[in-house]
């Protein structure tokens, strides 16, 4: 029951406003999502003298992704290497105290790739033609893919794909979370035509190799996430949502996917 309230909790305040809402509405969504799970990362990797080094990004964070929703790609990535430089010059007072090393400056400065920087390129996706549209393809991808890899790793899995990160995982599992990606995927692209018409044509092709990519980077995603906890010693990256764990835990599997959709759009279509 706890997990199914987390479940509804994470769908009316975010999901819902961010795939049917208007563009300014998920701006408003990645606003608070990304920082939490920059903050969640960053309270579990650095150092607790040595917090202000996270605190600087997680503040770079907002004009960086008012910078990219406006479309102004140069201004978002100057303010990310600002706030590295910022990052670093803290770093060296902190060393200078015994209060930070440089595990504490890589991490402060990863977090602004992972997950910010990645994570931002959704904001990109959902500006640009047929934004909506490819949002919800590549959101219900990521649902198909972890519906199908649990019920076919839970039913039929035998063989281990990262024992060492995700013992439950199984090469079965990923196959059919490919597929369920794939059904999903195209179903999205019969139904939503007929709701709201495309402004571009986009070959089955191409949506169905598109679903097998995002099924891919969706075990890519759960498995970097997974890696961290491990590494950490962690259960969950934070604690927000009932039966859920963090933000971070929730986002992990769209965390390459955004990304994948934006460049792949730029360059093919």
């Amino acid at each position: 029951m706890t997990r199914v309230l987390g479940a509804l909790i994470l769908l009316v305040i975010f999901a819902v406003p961010a795939v049917f809402g208007p563009a300014w509405a998920f701006f408003m969504v990645v606003l608070i999502v990304l920082p939490l799970c920059m903050y969640e990362l960053y309270r579990v990797a650095i150092s607790p003298s040595a917090r202000l080094l996270g605190w600087i990004p997680l503040m770079a964070s907002i004009p960086f992704l008012s910078f990219i929703h406006k479309g102004n790609l140069e201004a978002g990535y100057l303010t990310l290497c600002l706030a590295c430089i910022a990052v670093i010059i803290a770093a060296l007072f902190l060393f200078e105290r015994n209060r930070a090393g440089a595990r504490d400056i890589v991490y402060a400065v990863a977090g602004m790739i992972y997950p910010l920087a990645l994570m931002s390129f959704w904001l990109l996706l959902r500006n640009g033609v047929d934004g909506r549209f490819w949002m919800i393809f590549g959101v219900v991808g990521v649902f198909g893919s972890d519906v199908g890899a649990y019920y076919v790793g839970k039913n039929f899995g035998t063989r281990h794909i990262a024992p060492k990160l995700s013992p439950k995982k199984t090469v079965e599992g990923f196959l059919g979370g490919i597929c369920m990606s794939i059904v999903l995927g195209l179903a999205a692209f019969l139904i939503y035509p007929a709701i709201v018409p495309l402004t571009g044509f986009y070959p089955v092709g191409l949506l169905v190799l598109l679903s097998a990519c995002i099924g891919v980077l969706d075990l890519a995603g759960d498995l970097t996430a997974s890696l961290f906890k491990r590494d950490f010693q962690v259960k969950d990256m934070g604690n927000l949502i009932p039966g859920h764990g963090g933000m971070l835990d929730r986002m992990d599997g769209i965390t390459f996917v955004g990304c994948l959709l934006y460049l792949v759009l730029k360059v093919a279509v």
